[in-house]
């Protein structure tokens, strides 16, 4: 193998272990914004102040009003 294919092949196999970390990361990024979501949703359910969820999820009043609505509940 020439000096010059090995450092192709090097190059490749650095650049797949970028895309499979930048992978690994969106899926955990998906991972937290369905947990969000999902506990947004419950406690719009359990009729919790909109203050407390959007401290809890980090989401603005105006998404939890979308939200709200998008489940047929008012945000309190």
């Amino acid at each position: 193998m020439t000096e010059e294919f090995e450092s192709e092949v090097r190059d490749m196999c650095n650049l797949s272990r970028v895309l499979v970390d930048q992978g690994i990361e969106q899926g955990m990024k998906q991972g937290v914004e369905k947990e969000k979501m999902s506990l947004a949703q419950m406690m719009i359910e359990e009729k919790e102040p909109a203050d407390k969820i959007s401290k809890y999820t980090g989401y603005a009043i105006d998404k939890l009003k979308e939200i709200a609505s998008a489940m047929g509940q008012t945000l309190v």
